[in-house]
């Protein structure tokens, strides 16, 4: 089982295949007719090109829902019976723990390895999103390189996307969170920066009664003093995915301000709030590119 890894690099370059092929048959059309024979052929079963591709990564779905059905239909050990009254049964015990332990490893190993295959992926197509987001990106006459390493937190993940209003003038933004920044895109307008990305380690989510009514569509980002001192009120389409945006921002500000201080050991710089140059975005710092304001809210 731990040879399935082998398949990683081609699940990862599925979805790339798939366009490269495709990309092929617009281009040659001889091509395309060639592969559309083969799909008339029996022996193909009526499945284009395109469908054996994907048989690699369906297997690795498949292994752990086999798995655990060969798991669950399987004997558990029997008790070992008293060798005092009945000494030759030892002679025929069946090997049941031996039998279903080697299966429940099998299961978390080839679980592991699909998890591994689909983080991986995620990591793939998020690095891509963010090359796309940043063709279009300056501040100032620089421009935004988000496909660059952080400085501290290793390569930059892109955890989160989707959009969001802003509480009081109904403004529609496209929120994208990564593992080191919040980055806030104009919906309209060519889909630029609405205002400098904001280091997730310097943020923390507030709960206020202004907004008793609809408490759990609100999201109120804060950023304390000295960096920041205001607090960005969005809302979300609904409740549960307000929650599943307060619950990221939450746990990717954690992992940044531990990675953080991994990286630049217990300084008195972290233990006060890890200081404005801690994050990188492809040019400069991120919390020096803007002048911070002090409202108390910017919703």
């Amino acid at each position: 089982m731990p040879h399935m890894r082998v398949y990683l690099n081609y699940c990862v370059n599925q979805a790339n295949a798939g366009k490269v092929l495709q990309s092929l048959r617009d281009a040659n059309p001889e091509l395309s007719a060639q592969l559309q024979c083969l799909r008339e052929d029996s022996s193909a079963r009526n499945l284009d090109l395109s469908s054996y591709l994907l048989v690699p990564m369906q297997r690795l779905t498949r292994y752990p829902l086999l798995i655990r059905q060969i798991l669950q239909y399987t004997d558990p050990p029997t008790p070992t019976p008293d060798l005092s009254v009945a000494p030759r049964l030892t002679l025929s015990l069946p090997t049941e723990h031996t039998e279903r332990e080697s299966i429940a490893n099998s299961l978390a190993c080839a679980e592991r390895i699909l998890e591994e295959v689909n983080e991986t992926i995620r990591d793939r197509e998020g690095r891509e999103r963010l090359g796309e987001v940043s063709e279009e990106l300056r501040i100032g006459k620089d421009r935004l390189d988000l496909t660059l390493s952080t400085h501290h937190l290793g390569p930059r993940k892109l955890l989160k996307e989707g959009v969001l209003a802003k509480a009081k003038s109904g403004r529609k933004l496209r929120v994208l969170l990564c593992s080191d920044i919040l980055l806030l895109l104009n919906e309209s307008e060519g889909g630029g920066l609405y205002r400098v990305p904001l280091p997730v380690h310097e943020l923390e989510i507030h709960t206020s009664r202004r907004y008793a009514r609809s408490e759990d569509a609100y999201i109120r980002i804060h950023r304390a003093y000295p960096w920041g001192g205001e607090t960005l009120v969005l809302r979300a389409p609904g409740i549960r995915e307000a929650r599943t945006w307060t619950e990221a921002i939450i746990s990717a500000a954690a992992k940044a301000k531990e990675g953080i201080r991994v990286a630049v050991g217990d300084s008195q710089d972290t233990k006060v709030g890890f200081g404005p140059t801690a994050v990188g975005v492809g040019m400069g710092h991120v919390a020096s590119a803007g002048t911070p304001r002090a409202s108390a809210d910017v919703g």
